[in-house]
């Protein structure tokens, strides 16, 4: 690997859908799977995702994004498979790291120098960290609470999610004992795979292409329309609250 490669990763986690007024759950209801749960900490992430103007990387399943606060600040390219989401990782800089951009002409060849920001992202994370019996950490439960900005198209949406993310080292099954947590607080697995996905209102033009049933695309179209309407209500309620 060159100096100048990403660090490579490998996410498995899973997604739910949750009500913006659902409470995420107590410590108490981890242990009647064996979990014990950290003190819950709170981030402030921004983010910033590029493609180009035809999506070149959006076709090919690849995400690229710059990232502030938080754990894993810095470049991230991320490729979703069937065993996770393939991540390459750069250290934070206020240019795009050579290395990168290397990595993209690879990926989608002249392209790569027509990428520019796509959405913005500005999300306020709560993170608890759930181990075993004997203190092993298991599994990064996040709280995302997400404002988006559309810049091809100036549209607001805003959601909240639930991210269960397997910790390294840590048995697949671990996400089976968090899941029936979650679902018994009022979760639901989520329709979308991707944020940025869902902040560019992509998820039904994706599920249209890969044979979808009518009944999913409906969810989707639901689900792109509440976001929208949340999106709208947000920019609205920092207007009205803005001095003259």
């Amino acid at each position: 690997m060159s100096q100048n490669a990403g660090q490579q990763s490998l996410e498995i986690e899973r997604k739910y859908d949750v009500a913006a007024d659902l409470l995420l759950p107590q410590a108490g209801a981890f242990e009647t799977g064996g979990l014990r749960a950290a003190s819950p900490i709170t981030y402030e992430l921004s983010a910033i995702y590029f493609d180009t103007s035809d999506g070149d990387l959006a076709r090919r399943g690849l995400a690229l994004r710059v990232r502030h606060g938080g754990s894993d600040a810095g470049w991230h390219v991320k490729q979703r498979g069937e065993d996770g989401v393939r991540e390459l990782f750069w250290p934070l800089s206020d240019a795009m790291p050579e290395g990168l951009r290397a990595e993209l002409r690879e990926r989608i060849g002249g392209a790569a120098d027509a990428v520019a920001p796509i959405a913005e992202l500005s999300t306020e994370r709560t993170v608890v960290v759930l181990s075993d019996a004997a203190g092993a950490e298991l599994v990064e439960l996040a709280d995302d609470r997400v404002e988006a900005f559309d810049r091809v198209t100036g549209i607001a949406r805003a959601w909240r999610e639930w991210e269960a993310e397997l910790l390294p080292g840590a048995p697949a099954t671990a996400l089976d004992l968090v899941e029936p947590v979650l679902l018994d607080a009022g979760a639901a697995p989520s329709l979308s795979l991707a944020k940025i996905a869902r902040a560019t209102g992509r998820l039904v033009e994706a599920a249209q292409r890969s044979g979808a049933s009518a009944e999913r695309i409906a969810a989707l179209e639901a689900l792109d329309r509440a976001d929208r309407d949340a999106g709208s209500a947000r920019t609205e309620n920092r207007t009205e609250g803005s001095p003259e």
